[in-house]
């Protein structure tokens, strides 16, 4: 956990003057807007569902600091934490649709969230419009160094070879980890027991003192740990190898026909008002990618092994609604209790 809590450390030294100030405005405003968007007296604000200091957050100001350069745009980062993203997604989608206020999210916003709560507050694909991605991040299967498996495939074999007994940590219930196992145990028939934890950390951590036999996590939680010896990793997520981990394969490389789990992908990315015009979401995205696609941020991005990929807002809308049905599918399947 120690290279985990030095790569934090590092993102927060690079933004210590924000954060030790607690100003939300990364500049002073210079009057300038950027093109295509009416001059207004109010900052460009991104909202952000989680708290100052998180990974997310942190994402979020590396990337306004870089756009406010380029234009002369006044831009805060607004933190709304709580219900799982829920606040700030309720917050945007409500707001005025004049390119203003605009969302950074997990695909857990649109894509989980929705199937999740019986009254979620937005309607992911009308009050939300898609601007980009910033990136796609992964998951992977981890167990004990000395598990009794090299493989996934041995892991599969074990886990049909002692049926019931195997358990998976994920940092929680209704989190990306927890139906990708339920995926997973579709495609291969296993019965892997969830078991949810509180966050990354101590569903790694579990794994370590033995109270799960394996686990679904982010690998920026299980990199530190991969590399001290302390886990064995078995495969990740996504249609390409982590950068961070370039001799672990993808679920799509081991030829054992998983179906869907081999094609989900998880990603972070920017969202404005539903009603917004066409016209500000496209300066929106030029806006966003340009900074996204800075050398130095995108360095500052790869630190948590995320995989920048941006789209055109058309492009990102199309992979929102495919991600709507898969999930809402896989939700709906999986006998999950929706929360009030």
């Amino acid at each position: 956990m120690r290279a985990a809590h030095d790569t934090r450390k590092a993102l927060q030294g690079d933004f210590g003057r924000v954060l030790r100030n607690g100003v939300a405005a990364l500049v002073v405003a210079t009057g300038m807007l950027f093109q295509g968007v009416a001059a207004q007296a109010e900052p460009l604000k991104i909202v952000v569902g989680f708290a100052a200091g998180s990974g997310l957050d942190l994402l979020a100001r590396v990337i306004a600091e870089k756009a406010q350069r380029e234009t002369g745009e006044t831009i805060i980062v607004e933190n709304r934490p709580g219900a799982g993203g829920r606040i700030a997604a309720q917050l945007v989608a409500t707001a005025q649709p004049d390119g203003r206020t605009i969302l950074m999210c997990p695909i857990v916003t649109t894509a989980f969230t929705p199937f999740m709560y019986k009254k979620p507050g937005f309607d992911a694909l009308k009050d939300l419009a898609p601007i980009t991605r910033l990136g796609n991040f992964k998951f992977a299967i981890g167990v004990k160094p000395d598990f009794k498996a090299d493989s996934l495939k041995d892991f599969i074999a074990y886990v049909k070879a002692n049926p019931k007994t195997v358990g998976y940590s994920t940092p929680g219930v209704g989190t990306p980890a927890h139906f990708l196992g339920v995926m997973f145990n579709k495609a291969t028939g296993t019965d892997l027991l969830h078991v949810p934890y509180k966050g990354s950390g101590p569903a790694a951590t579990a794994v370590l003192s033995g109270d799960v036999l394996s686990t679904f996590n982010t690998t920026v939680a299980l990199i530190p740990l991969y590399r001290d010896k302390k886990v064995k990793l078995l495969a990740v997520t996504g249609t390409r190898r982590s950068a961070e981990l370039p001799d672990i394969p993808v679920l799509s490389e081991l030829g054992l026909d998983l179906g869907d789990v081999e094609k989900a992908d998880f990603w972070y990315g920017f969202f404005a008002p539903g009603a917004t015009e066409p016209g500000v979401i496209a300066t929106l995205n030029k806006l966003l990618v340009d900074a996204i696609k800075d050398p130095a941020v995108t360095a500052k991005i790869a630190q948590l092994d995320i995989e920048v990929i941006t789209d055109t807002p058309d492009g990102f809308k199309k992979i929102v609604a495919e991600d709507y049905e898969r999930w809402g599918k896989v939700i709906g399947e999986s006998g999950f209790a929706m929360l009030d």
